[in-house]
């Protein structure tokens, strides 16, 4: 099989840095938006309808507001096109699994974008992770709040906590089992554009998410003009402890662990702070290196890693027992959302 072509569908602020993905990619487009002005902008073939660019096309890219997303997803998968489904998959577990069956009943390959697991630095940490050099982990934690926008379609839950929801637990190598939450409205519109989140897991370690649009900000956000945005996630091992700031692009590792000494006391054993050499990656090369995978399961209809399965369906799971959480004021387990 060739290259696929793409039916881009929405062509808004995160829908034009895919536009440069694909265009970096070399691969056929064409584009739709419900607002035409939008779609004739980006200078590509524009679809004059949804079904009309679904059946030129192989495989559409979903980058529409999240309420549209089940109903959008499905009449991509419905019209026999592999799909591409921007992050949240969904805004619940319910509308996450609806789709995971859809895609197996008709036989499509479906992709999740989940941004963070294809950055070259969280990809890094993740393989030294699973090849043991951390030891048993103790902690994760992750930061995706900043000052910006309140998004109209959603709060941080769906829009920013989701990218952690997923890539904490991707990087420890298991899901977790329990989760408390709170979440607040700080701006008294009816959504929390704040929210709190631990999350426990079988082995014993422990991960706490924070997001919101509400909050200081340390660095220019990439994709959103005049945001101010914090994207750090930590890693605690009994061998390593690591940080990452996404938006510094800066990695530092310190390799060791606390040894027993004197009066009962355990005194840190660690060696000089690490940078390891690794690229860094701007979003258009990011969602590239997305896409790129995308196009390798088209080709050879093997199931991407990030799939409606692992990458729809799990955060979603925690996101929904992050809201029953808050509204209860409770553990809640993971085996309760169905």
């Amino acid at each position: 099989m060739g290259r696929p072509g793409m039916l881009l569908i929405g062509c808004g602020a995160f829908g034009r840095v895919h536009l440069a993905a694909l265009r970096r990619l070399g691969l056929p487009v064409t584009v739709f938006d419900t607002d035409p002005a939008l779609a004739a902008a980006t200078g590509e073939t524009v679809a004059p309808s949804l079904e009309a660019g679904l059946a030129a096309c192989e495989a559409a890219i979903v980058v529409t507001p999240v309420p549209t997303h089940r109903a959008v997803a499905e009449t991509v998968l419905r019209a026999g096109c592999d799909l591409f489904l921007e992050k949240p998959a969904t805004e619940t577990v319910a509308d996450a699994e609806a789709l995971a069956c859809l895609a197996a009943e008709h036989g499509r390959m479906a992709q999740v974008g989940l941004y963070f697991r294809f950055h070259p630095k969280a990809a890094a940490l993740r393989r030294m992770v699973a090849g043991g050099e951390f030891g048993r982990l103790h902690y994760l934690a992750a930061r995706f709040s900043g000052l910006k926008r309140a998004r109209g379609d959603s709060g941080a839950l769906l829009n920013d906590a989701v990218h952690f929801a997923d890539l904490l637990p991707w990087i420890a190598g298991e899901a977790p089992i329990r989760v408390f939450a709170t979440t607040a409205d700080p701006l008294g519109r009816g959504r929390e554009d704040l929210a709190v989140i631990q999350m426990m897991f079988p082995s014993g370690c422990t991960a706490l998410i924070e997001a919101g649009c509400v909050l200081p900000g340390r660095w220019p956000d990439a994709v959103v003009p005049g945001a101010e945005t914090r994207k750090e996630i930590v890693v605690a091992g009994r061998d390593a402890l690591a940080e990452i700031d996404f938006a510094a692009e800066t990695f530092a590792l310190r390799r060791g662990m606390h040894a027993p000494a004197a009066h009962g006391a355990w005194l840190p054993q660690h060696g000089a702070r690490e940078e390891p050499s690794i690229p860094a990656a701007d979003p258009v090369d990011v969602v590239a290196a997305e896409l790129a995978a995308f196009v390798e399961a088209v080709q050879t209809r093997r199931a991407p890693e990030a799939d409606l399965r692992s990458g729809a369906v799990a955060p979603a799971r925690i996101l929904d027992a992050a809201r029953i959480s808050a509204a209860e004021a409770r553990v809640v387990a993971l085996e309760e959302i169905a």
